[in-house]
């Protein structure tokens, strides 16, 4: 934690004494982003700051996985997905001794976030898990949140996408229904730009301390900036919420599902549902409930099946 002030605070301090170059040099294409943001009361020293750090060219890569996938869902959709559907290779019981060394680890954390938002031990370490692999993934990202999501933000068109188009069997006859879908997408990012840049602003961040998902989403429980505020909560009582601590990240993802109507004692079908607000893929949640029940069936030394091997 104390590194991570550190190298922001000194972020800060480096841009203060080249602001007035940085923000005059902002390439053309943030320019309209930067508008928007003022319009949005979001604008100052040290907004220009984190635009002035944009490389001069939007990576297409965000935006271009999301419309292909939508594309992909929209005219060639995959057959439905089954109660017995795995992510291949997750539950498996060296996973599952994984989990639990992590969870015997950091014990304090997750029995505070289950006193608090009544969400198992098991099912938080097998949702942080997914995610991020318990964060292990995080050092090797090369996705930078803020560059991510910018990106996305002012890619409203398809020539914005333009490697991507290839890859879209049939595109040039479906071209219209691109142009109608891009622009509500680069709104959504639009808004989780914003809010990621007040999240960064108000707790010292530099965007190098930002690693993300391909498509924005931060920390070791992997949320979107919007619901920082919202969802995020201070596990370590530090008055911060840095989602890249296990005690923040922990109380963060069980006060999501506690805020969706997770309480002790629901049903197996209400953890799967719940389970789908946080991740909209049956697959996820299969997954999740899996690998929460083959930890638990270790830690108690019982017998159990492990599910969807290569």
């Amino acid at each position: 934690m104390q590194r991570l002030l550190v190298s922001s605070c000194l972020f800060w301090l480096c841009l203060a004494w080249t602001l007035p170059a940085q923000s005059a040099e902002l390439a053309p294409v943030w320019q309209d982003l930067r508008e928007r943001l003022a319009q949005d009361g979001v604008a100052g020293a040290r907004v220009d700051a984190l635009l002035a750090t944009l490389p001069a060219i939007p990576t297409q890569s965000p935006m271009g996985r999301k419309m292909l996938a939508l594309y992909k869902k929209a005219f060639f959709p995959k057959p439905r997905i089954q109660k017995t559907d795995y992510y291949k290779g997750v539950v498996t019981k060296a996973n599952a001794q994984t989990c639990l060394d992590y969870l015997h680890s950091h014990r304090a954390a997750f029995e505070a976030a289950r006193t608090r938002y009544g969400v198992p031990c098991e099912i938080a370490v097998a949702l942080l898990f997914v995610e991020t692999r318990l964060g292990t993934v995080l050092a090797d990202v090369p996705e930078n949140a803020l560059y991510t999501l910018a990106s996305m933000a002012v890619s409203r068109t398809p020539d914005m996408i333009s490697q991507w188009l290839p890859k879209m069997r049939g595109v040039k006859k479906r071209m219209a229904w691109l142009e109608k879908k891009m622009p509500g997408r680069a709104d959504w990012a639009y808004n989780e730009v914003r809010a990621l840049i007040r999240y960064m602003l108000d707790n010292d961040i530099a965007p190098e301390n930002m690693p993300s998902s391909i498509y924005g989403a931060v920390g070791l429980c992997q949320f979107m900036p919007s619901n920082i505020a919202i969802y995020g909560a201070d596990g370590d009582g530090d008055g911060r919420i840095d989602l890249f601590t296990i005690e923040d990240a922990t109380a963060s993802l069980a006060c999501y599902l506690a805020k969706h109507g997770w309480k002790a004692g629901i049903s197996l079908d209400d953890m799967h549902a719940l389970l789908m607000k946080y991740n909209h893929s049956k697959v996820y949640a299969n997954t999740i409930l899996a690998l929460a029940e083959l930890i638990t069936a270790q830690e108690q030394g019982q017998p159990a099946q492990e599910q969807g091997k290569p």
